[in-house]
């Protein structure tokens, strides 16, 4: 009597679980962060100085190098940085690339919780542990996996010509994720590299981003 008792206790516990966790991966889908290292030296009279963003080097596409230049015009455009030509004050360079890593993430060996959660930190703060003990709630097995992860970079570096054409602004976004989706990504990672422009110098802040619907 007691297990039939306890059976649907279990099985409604396991789907109000899945369904917390579906509406929190639901939430955490509108929002984009990416780490971003700053640092700067800018000087107070170059922020009404016009730049101009240098040639793509070779072996980069340049259809797809003005795509990102395009981006970073939007993002500089935000700060106030307003575009001019070659003879500008300020330079802009910038690099950009995707970089495939390999990571060990806890994983529900449950198969309720597969499908729905690849990493086991998903469901922290829900009240499953590991102190279990035959209660009414329901632990599932935590298991370490390999996941291939995509580390995808941009670095932007601001020159001064008027002093020698010495670096004043050089940033670093990234971000990671599970396919290779970099040049998708390049927006929120110019918008983030410029988020609190120029930032304080030698600072690493996580910038949160919402998503374009």
């Amino acid at each position: 009597m007691r297990e039939m008792i306890h059976a649907p206790l279990r099985q409604g516990v396991r789907w109000l679980a899945i369904l917390a966790g579906v509406l929190l991966l639901s939430a955490c889908a509108s929002t984009w962060s990416a780490k971003v290292t700053t640092f700067q030296n800018w000087p107070q009279d170059a922020i009404t100085d016009r730049y101009t963003i240098q040639a793509a080097t070779e072996g980069r596409s340049e259809l797809e190098y003005q795509a990102v230049a395009d981006s970073l015009r939007i993002a500089m455009g935000a700060q106030g940085l307003v575009e001019g030509d070659k003879n500008s004050r300020l330079q802009v360079s910038f690099s950009y690339d995707s970089v495939l890593t390999r990571q060990w993430v806890e994983q529900y060996a449950d198969p309720y919780f597969n499908g729905f959660h690849s990493r086991g930190y998903m469901f922290g703060g829900f009240g499953f542990g590991s102190n279990y003990g035959g209660g009414v709630f329901y632990s599932p097995q935590l298991i370490s996996v390999p996941v291939d992860i995509y580390k995808n970079t941009l670095q932007v570096v601001i020159r001064d010509l008027n002093s020698g054409n010495r670096e004043i602004y050089n940033v670093t976004a990234i971000s990671e994720s599970d396919n290779d989706n970099l040049i998708e990504i390049i927006p929120y990672l110019s918008k983030a590299a410029f988020a609190n422009f120029p930032g304080d110098n030698g600072k690493t802040q996580h910038i949160k981003i919402k998503r374009n619907p």
